[in-house]
């Protein structure tokens, strides 16, 4: 699609930016992910276009308050990025979504002046309090409680005989590796917090005491049983570690108050114009969350 999609205070977005961005977002280059019907693929446009115009904002912003990219910051990230591909797939990947790696290092310039305007202009506003920690802390106790962990076997076979003489080495000592070399059965090593077990499991579990074994019972074509090794209670996590979770929960929740109070702002002192054929995508407020 030719001519642009927006402009942004005189700077345009071309579509073939917006569809670089589209694609990197959505599908990640991808070869098998299915392409979005029409209104699917308007949705994605939109949304893609009100974070672009974001972007070149804070970038216009950035330029203009002498907080550019360091010299070679872009050619460092580039070589990086490629260095985690075999010879030649990056743009072979650039070259099969149908795109042109100037677009692409747009957006790669795009995403790292954002990344460093949240850390160098938004992120030194952000403050936390004891109160606010605190407060945080008693309001979401059980995030920071650790649930009643169960680890135990689970012996599968189609030979009844082969999987109750496993569950009885199994309660005898033996290695799980050793018993399934042993016997024509599969044993599942399973470490698994209580809320997680299923049901069915947890009602056989529940009985036992570490070392005990289950009954062997036939589920469809196999036979079953379940060993208990250990069950570890409940516990809270280390004060550290729930101070570090809350400071940073708060920190993120404060930075999209701010991310969103800033991009207002600014949005008010520039034009922004959307090309009709993006119509329904008038810009009306910073994305769902911060970038």
């Amino acid at each position: 699609m030719p001519g642009d999609a927006a402009e942004v205070d005189g700077q345009s977005i071309s579509f073939a930016e917006l569809e670089a961005a589209r694609i990197s977002l959505f599908t990640g280059f991808s070869p098998h992910v299915p392409d979005p019907d029409d209104a699917a693929l308007h949705s994605q446009y939109r949304y893609v276009l009100s974070r672009m115009i974001e972007e070149l904002v804070i970038c216009r912003y950035m330029e203009q308050n002498g907080f550019a990219l360091a010299p070679g910051a872009l050619e460092e990230e580039e070589r990086r990025i490629r260095a985690d591909y075999p010879e030649g797939a990056f743009d072979d990947m650039i070259i099969r979504g149908g795109l042109v790696i100037g677009d692409w290092r747009k957006a790669l310039y795009r995403r790292l002046t954002v990344e460093q305007f949240l850390s160098r202009v938004l992120r030194p506003e952000i403050t936390i309090t004891a109160d606010e920690v605190q407060q945080y802390y008693l309001a979401h106790t059980e995030e920071f409680v650790v649930p009643e962990l169960w680890h135990f076997l689970r012996v599968l076979g189609r030979d009844v005989k082969a999987v109750e003489d496993a569950r009885a080495e199994l309660t005898s000592g033996v290695d799980a590796a050793e018993a399934q070399k042993k016997h024509l059965v599969t044993i599942q090593d399973i470490n698994m917090s209580i809320d997680l077990v299923p049901e069915e499991l947890a009602a056989v579990l529940a009985p036992l005491a570490p070392g005990q074994a289950s009954k062997v019972v036939k589920s469809g074509q196999e036979y079953t049983a379940l060993v208990l090794l250990k069950k570890t209670p409940a516990s809270v996590l280390d004060p550290a570690e729930i101070s570090q979770r809350v400071e940073h929960a708060l920190s993120e929740e404060k930075m999209r108050s701010i991310y969103a109070e800033w991009l207002q702002k600014r949005l008010k002192a520039i034009k922004v114009r959307i090309t009709p054929a993006l119509k329904e995508a008038s810009y009306a407020g910073p994305a769902a969350k911060a970038p």
